[in-house]
């Protein structure tokens, strides 16, 4: 019986491993697509991309704000399921950058804000939590279910930031205030 538990456990590791959906590149959580917009050109793109960012991440935290060079870019925070004890945000950039019939969009610098009511102040960078999923999947360890939970919940909340962009800039739409808080 134990033989079955063990094969039965080897056999799932790839499927736990690849099961996971958040976007990785060189060991960073990131997100990262071209979409074709017909016939429309990178001035119109631009002022749909700038009321995108303005939509879905708070006006005051524009990082880039550049119509030449096509390129907009804001910090974001998404709040996190957590215990009450505990407040967690993911904190991210999105960057959308612009051309005449295509634009891109980027969600970079991926890391988890945690604050411990009354108490102290941590930051859990993309890296170190893709580090963690590494260690679950090879091993057993407390609270592993914890690292994927986390990822997953970050994934559901990026693709629905993503979703809304996407909305934004295929339709034009006119700015509106606290989607995400």
């Amino acid at each position: 019986m134990e033989f079955i538990k063990q094969l039965v456990f080897f056999l799932l590791i790839p499927a736990v491993t690849y099961g996971q959906t958040v976007h990785v590149d060189s060991n960073r959580i990131i997100y990262k697509v071209t979409v074709k917009v017909d016939s429309v050109n990178k001035e119109r793109l631009f002022a749909r991309a700038r009321n995108a960012i303005f939509n879905n991440v708070k006006e005051d935290s524009i990082v880039i704000d550049n119509k030449e060079k096509g390129i907009i870019s804001a910090k974001g925070s998404i709040k996190l399921a957590s215990p009450y004890h505990i407040i967690k945000r993911v904190e991210y950039i999105l960057e959308l950058s612009v051309d005449d019939g295509k634009y891109e969009y980027r969600i970079d610098s991926v890391s988890i804000k945690q604050v411990e009511r009354g108490g102290k102040t941590t930051r859990i960078y993309s890296e170190e939590l893709l580090k963690g999923l590494d260690v679950t999947v090879s091993g057993f360890v407390p609270g592993s279910g914890d690292v994927e939970k986390q990822l997953n919940e970050i994934d559901m909340n990026f693709q629905k930031l993503i979703a809304l962009v996407n909305a934004d800039m295929e339709k034009g739409s006119v700015v509106k205030r606290d989607r995400f808080d």
